[in-house]
């Protein structure tokens, strides 16, 4: 059981890094794509981008269309 947490928890930091070095506009250029494909991330801050996927992943019971509205507010007013 130690043995499977260890080599965890040590995953998670090497992917942890990994995502970090790729910057957050990278790491979730997929996410954000799916609802707003036409959105260029370059010039969004990383808080931005977070913010962005945080609305995205909000546990509501908001419909793809609501969503994806959501997004494309955000993208608009955020940058």
């Amino acid at each position: 059981m130690k043995r499977i947490l260890a080599t965890s928890a040590a995953a998670l930091v090497v992917l942890t890094g990994a995502a970090s070095a790729m910057g957050a506009a990278s790491a979730y250029e997929n996410t954000i794509k799916q609802f707003a494909p036409e959105a260029d991330l370059s010039g969004y801050s990383d808080a931005a981008i977070a913010h962005i996927v945080n609305t995205i992943n909000d546990d509501g019971d908001d419909s793809f269309v609501q969503t994806q509205a959501q997004v494309r507010s955000l993208l608009k007013h955020l940058n």
